[in-house]
């Protein structure tokens, strides 16, 4: 899956940890500070701690809690993980420079300000920097193998993947899912095509025996065909009964637009430029792919009819 580009990532999260661990506690504050820039503007790692802070929201008490002198841990990893994110989200973003001093004096009681330092980097920076290492390959790489396939076909492929469709419209659906297996299999992504679920049959999901598994349904976008607003609705809902069948917190929608008419969904929540609807700490995201062969270019196309879909019409349908 994209082992250069994981390593590169992994080499300079370990380059900033580093620069942590050797900071003293008068420069300690400032590594921080530019540490967490980093993890922000890192489209993979700043994917990994948004998810961790839409999962667990009222963690963040805790964080105020041990800021406030009552250190506090998690009794599940995942717990802890969240505790660890907010307490360094809080201390990076803070204009104090000794709130990391005051936390590691409340966990260690040292009076040497370098071992308050120690205990708060052991506590709450690397089981956070552990967190992110673990998930590096999971989820958001996941996102960014999709991007990738989504400009493969847009940039490479539209032409040929087009003319495949229109030869038979009847399994069009089918033979575009297939171009994104072939892809993922080329990915060294292992999957299961079409398995069982209780909600029906979903059209992917990856390694059913791994503890993160991909699960993504393919849908068209073709009005004219009756693969309208309500189709991709549908699919919709079918991706997040899929994710509560298999236990899953993400879930990929997948539509190829074989069609003028333009798909938008008004949303501010997006990933990497991928716009997501989370209900009931489910999170899908929805990757339109457009293969239709414009006969003008896009100064001259004018203004395309738009069909929108919004978040609040996504979760009423699952009702």
């Amino acid at each position: 899956m994209d082992s250069d580009y994981i390593q590169h990532i992994r080499y300079k999260l370990q380059k900033r940890l580093k620069r942590l661990n050797s900071a003293d506690f008068q420069g300690f504050h400032f590594t921080l500070i530019q540490v967490w820039g980093f993890l922000q503007e890192n489209e993979i790692t700043k994917g990994i701690l948004d998810d961790l802070e839409r999962r667990f929201p009222k963690v963040e008490e805790d964080a105020d809690k041990t800021i406030a002198g009552q250190p506090q841990v998690g009794t599940t990893e995942s717990e802890n993980d969240t505790i660890c994110y907010w307490v360094v989200k809080k201390c990076a973003t803070s204009a104090k420079a000794d709130n990391e001093i005051q936390v590691g004096f409340n966990l260690t009681h040292e009076s040497k300000y370098d071992a308050c330092i120690e205990g708060f980097r052991l506590t709450y920076v690397e089981p956070l920097f552990d967190y992110i290492d673990e998930q590096i390959d999971d989820k958001r790489m996941t996102l960014v193998l999709l991007k990738k396939f989504k400009h493969r076909c847009e940039w490479f492929r539209r032409e040929g993947m087009l003319a495949r469709f229109k030869d038979d419209t009847g399994h069009g659906e089918k033979l575009l899912a297939r171009e994104l297996y072939e892809y993922l299999h080329d990915q060294g992504l292992q999957f299961h095509i079409e398995p069982q679920s209780a909600s029906g049959r979903i059209d992917l999901i990856s390694a059913q025996s791994g503890k993160d598994r991909l699960v993504a349904d393919t849908k068209l976008f073709n009005p004219e065909r009756g693969q309208d607003r309500g189709y991709i609705i549908k699919g919709f809902r079918q991706v997040y009964e899929y994710t509560k069948d298999f236990n899953e917190s993400f879930g990929y929608l997948v539509i190829f637009k074989t069609c003028e008419q333009d798909l938008a969904f008004p949303t501010e929540h997006q990933e990497g430029g991928i716009p997501f609807v989370t209900h009931n700490n489910k999170t899908i995201f929805l990757v339109v792919i457009d293969i239709f062969d414009y006969p003008e270019s896009a100064s001259k196309r004018g203004k395309l009819q738009t069909y929108e879909i919004t978040p609040a019409q996504f979760v009423e349908a699952l009702a």
